[in-house]
C-alpha cells in the first residue's frame, strides 16, 4: 500500500499528491540469542537512528523514528508478521522465518525470531548462528510524519510520529548501527560501536528550527521552535509551502530513474521482457527488483535439464552439463526435446561422456583403464567431476514424471495442505462451528463455542535410496538406472495412494471416540447392493447430516450435503459404471436411474485390498468443497518426492536417495457414507 501527503493547489484545481512508498530499516548484526532447539533469535530491530532519505518536496533529509508505544502500531509484527529473505516478497520461498512476538523496551523495538524448518532455510541460520549473516532489516510505512527544517543550509530533518512495522528481513548490509540480533550473555548489541564526537571548541551552532507536521491527509500544522520554547502559543495551522510544479518534476525524475534502472538489471541478465515490465508495472522499488531478479537466477541454475543464466551468461561447465542431460533425457526418451549442440552427446555410452566430461575439466585421462575413469567420474569433488550432478538431474526428472504418471484415484475426495514442520497439527471440522443465533434488539451477541473434538495428525518421512555403481557406468547400463528411478516414482505414488484409502478402509476412532464409519456418526448405512433404493438410501444419510448442536438442548444445522462420489473395489466396478453413467436402471429398462450423471464413479482395488477392506463395501463422498473429509499434507516447499545425491567414499558409488513427507487423516465424518454391500 502507498501513502500519499496531499501539495496545495490553485483554487478549483484537485491537489497533487505525492507518492510514499515502503520504507525500511537496515540494522548490523553479530553475535545472537540463540535457541537451538526452538531455532529462534531475538533482534533489536529498530532505535530510530536517523538514516539519510530523498522525500518529493523536500529533497534530501534526515528520516529519524519516534521509538515509543504511541508512535509505533505493533499490530502488524504481532499478528505472525513474516520475516523475509532482503524485503522479498514475490513468493511463499521468500519467508525464511515468522515474528512470534515484538515489543517496545526503553528506545529500542525488540522482536523474537523463529526461523522455518526447510531445507533451503538452513542455510542461513546456521550463518546467523555463526556470525556471518549480521544485518537484518524493518520494513514499515510512515503514516504522520513532523518535518523540521534548518536553517543556514542544515539538512531537514522528519520525525515519523505514527509508523506501522509490517516485516522484518535478513539483509546483506545494515544502516541502524544501535540495533541488530540481542548477545546472549550480554544483553547487549554485539557489533562495533560508532559515535559521532563534536570537535573540541567547535560546539553545535544553535539555528532557529521551524517544525511541520505533515499526516495522511496532507495537512500540516507549523510550529516556530523559539516562540513555543519562550512560552507563547503555536502558530495558526498552515498548508506547507509545497511548489507542486516541482513536485510534479521530482517524482517523474525518481521514477525515470526506477524505471532505467529496472530495465538495464533485466537486459543485462536476460529476464523475459515480461518479468521486467511486471516489476515496473507493479511499482517495485529497485531493491525488490533486484531481489527478483536474484531469485529467478538461482531458480534457472537449479532447474533441471535446462541452461541457468547467470551474471554474464552461463559459463561452460554449466553448459556441458546442461547439453550432456538433455542428450540422456533424450537417449531414454525419443520424445524429449533435444538442446541445440546435445547432439554430439547423444549417441555417446556413459563412460565415453564421462571421459570427455574429466578431459573438459583439464584431467589426464590418457591411457586410463575404464575402471579408472568410471571412479573418477563419480566422485563428488567439484574439481573432478560432473557426473553426481548429471545423474540426480536426470533422477530428479524421471522420478517426477513417473510420480506424475501414476494413477492416483484419492485426489478429488481429499484437501491438500501443506504444513510448515513436524509439529502436530490440530484441525477443527468446519461443521463443528457455531450455528447462528437470533440477536434480540437491544441484546448483546451470544459467544458460540467451537468444539472440542479436534482432529490431531503430523506429518511423517518416509524414502528409499539407490546406488549407481562404477560397474553400471562401465556396462552403460542406464536403462537399469532409468526403471530404479522410474520404479522410486510409481512407488511413491502408490504409498499416497495406501495411506489415504488406508485411512477409509482401517475405519480407525475418531477424536470423539468412535469409529470413522458408525452408526452413532449416521454414516454406516443397512448392507446391500448398488441398487436405486440402497442409493437412495446412501444418500439420505448424507444429507441428513447436520453441524454440531450449539447446547445440549438444542439440535445442529441440516447440512444437506450432496454425494458426488460413488468409490467401489475393482469387483463392483461394472455395477458402479452402471449406475453412474446409464439413463436406464440396469436389469429393469423401463425406469429410469436418477443418478446418472450425477455421480462420479472412482474403482479403487485398494478398498478390498487393504486392511479392514471387502469386496462388497462402497462408499458415498460428498465434495471436499462442501465439507472437510481426509487432509492429505506434505511439507511445505515439497511438492512430492526428492532426489538427493552423494558419492560414497568406501564403494565410489553416487548414492541417490529419494524422499517423500506426507500424512493423511480423517477430519470429519459427515461427507462419508458407507455400505458393507450386500
Amino acid at each position: 500500500m502507498t501513502k500519499t501527503a496531499k501539495t496545495p493547489a490553485p483554487e478549483g484545481a484537485a491537489p497533487e499528491t505525492v507518492s510514499i512508498e515502503n520504507l525500511s530499516r537496515s540494522v548490523q548484526v553479530r553475535a545472537s540469542t540463540v535457541d537451538e532447539e526452538a531455532r529462534t533469535v531475538e533482534v533489536t530491530w529498530t532505535t530510530g537512528a536517523a538514516v539519510p532519505r530523498y522525500m518529493p518536496g523536500l529533497g534530501r533529509v534526515m528520516e529519524e523514528l519516534d521509538v515509543s508505544k504511541s508512535a509505533i502500531r505493533m499490530d502488524r509484527l504481532n499478528n505472525g508478521a513474516p520475516f523475509l529473505n532482503t524485503h522479498s516478497d514475490w513468493s511463499l520461498r521468500d519467508v525464511i522465518g515468522v515474528v512470534e512476538k515484538a515489543w517496545i523496551e526503553g528506545a529500542e523495538g525488540r522482536a523474537l525470531i523463529r526461523f522455518s524448518e526447510r531445507d533451503e532455510v538452513e542455510p542461513i541460520w546456521r550463518d546467523v548462528r555463526g556470525g556471518i549473516i549480521r544485518n537484518v532489516s524493518v520494513g514499515y510505512r510512515v503514516h504522520r510524519y513532523e518535518v523540521i527544517e534548518g536553517a543556514d543550509g542544515e539538512t531537514t530533518r522528519v520525525r515519523a510520529l505514527d509508523w506501522e512495522p509490517f516485516e522484518i528481513s535478513a539483509v546483506p548490509i545494515g544502516a541502524d548501527d544501535q540495533a541488530g540480533f540481542r548477545a546472549a550473555d550480554t544483553g547487549k548489541i554485539e557489533h562495533p560501536c560508532i559515535l559521532e564526537r563534536a570537535e573540541p571548541g567547535h560546539p553545535k551552532k544553535e539555528t532557529q528550527m521551524t517544525k511541520t507536521v505533515i499526516d495522511d491527509t496532507g495537512a500540516a500544522i507549523t510550529d516556530d521552535a523559539n516562540t513555543r520554547a519562550n512560552g507563547n502559543p503555536p502558530a495558526a495551522p498552515a498548508e506547507p509551502n509545497i511548489n507542486a510544479d516541482a513536485v510534479r518534476a521530482e517524482a517523474r525524475q525518481a521514477e525515470r530513474e526506477r524505471v532505467s534502472a529496472i530495465q538495464l538489471m533485466g537486459r543485462k541478465h536476460k529476464i523475459d521482457q515480461d518479468d521486467i515490465d511486471s516489476l515496473i508495472n507493479d511499482d517495485k522499488t529497485v531493491d525488490q527488483a533486484r531481489a527478483f531478479i536474484l531469485d529467478k537466477l538461482a531458480d534457472a541454475d537449479d532447474k533441471p535439464g535446462e541452461i541457468g543464466a547467470r551474471f554474464g551468461g552461463q559459463d561452460e561447465v554449466g553448459t556441458r552439463r546442461s547439453l550432456v542431460i538433455s542428450a540422456i533425457e533424450h537417449r531414454l526418451n525419443p520424445k524429449a526435446e533435444l538442446m541445440s549442440g546435445a547432439a554430439d552427446f547423444r549417441n555417446l555410452s556413459l563412460l565415453e561422456i564421462a571421459k570427455d566430461l574429466l578431459a573438459a575439466r583439464g584431467e589426464q585421462v590418457r591411457g586410463l583403464s575404464r575402471s579408472e575413469i568410471a571412479r573418477m567420474a563419480l566422485r563428488s569433488s567439484h574439481s573432478t567431476s560432473d557426473f553426481p550432478y548429471i545423474l540426480a538431474n536426470v533422477a530428479s526428472k524421471r522420478l517426477q514424471m513417473a510420480y506424475d504418471a501414476a494413477p492416483q484415484t484419492f485426489r478429488p475426495i481429499v484437501n491438500e495442505v501443506t504444513l510448515p514442520d513436524f509439529k502436530t497439527t490440530s484441525v477443527v471440522a468446519l461443521s463443528d462451528a457455531p450455528a447462528f443465533v437470533q440477536k434480540l434488539e437491544g441484546a448483546e451477541y451470544t459467544y458460540g463455542t467451537v468444539g472440542e473434538n479436534r482432529e490431531q495428525y503430523a506429518l511423517a518421512t518416509y524414502g528409499r535410496a539407490i546406488r549407481f555403481t562404477d560397474e553400471m557406468l562401465i556396462n552403460d547400463d542406464l536403462r537399469a538406472f532409468d526403471r530404479m528411478v522410474t520404479m522410486f516414482g510409481r512407488s511413491a505414488a502408490n504409498f499416497e495412494s495406501d495411506l489415504v484409502w488406508g485411512v477409509i478402509t482401517a475405519n480407525a476412532a475418531l477424536s470423539d471416540g468412535t469409529a470413522l464409519f458408525h452408526a452413532g456418526h449416521g454414516n454406516l448405512v443397512s448392507a446391500g447392493a448398488i441398487n436405486i433404493t440402497n442409493l437412495g438410501a446412501a444418500s439420505a444419510a448424507m444429507r441428513n447430516q447436520k453441524t454440531l448442536a450449539p447446547s445440549a438442548t438444542e439440535d445442529g444445522q441440516l447440512m444437506n450435503l450432496t454425494p458426488s462420489f460413488l468409490a467401489v473395489p475393482a469387483e463392483l466396478q461394472t455395477v458402479a459404471l452402471q449406475y453412474t453413467r446409464s439413463t436406464t436402471i440396469p436389469n429393469d429398462p423401463a425406469y429410469a436411474n436418477v443418478y446418472a450423471g450425477t455421480i462420479t464413479p472412482i474403482i479403487e482395488p485398494r478398498l478390498a485390498s487393504l486392511s479392514g477392506g471387502s469386496t462388497d463395501d462402497w462408499y458415498l463422498f460428498a465434495s471436499p468443497a462442501e465439507v472437510d473429509m481426509i487432509d492429505f499434507a506434505g511439507l511445505e516447499g515439497e511438492g512430492g518426492p526428492v532426489i538427493f545425491q552423494e558419492t560414497d567414499f568406501d564403494t565410489d558409488a553416487v548414492k541417490l536417495k529419494a524422499r517423500l513427507r506426507r500424512a493423511a487423516k480423517a477430519i470429519d465424518y459427515r461427507g462419508m457414507v458407507k455400505n458393507p454391500g450386500s
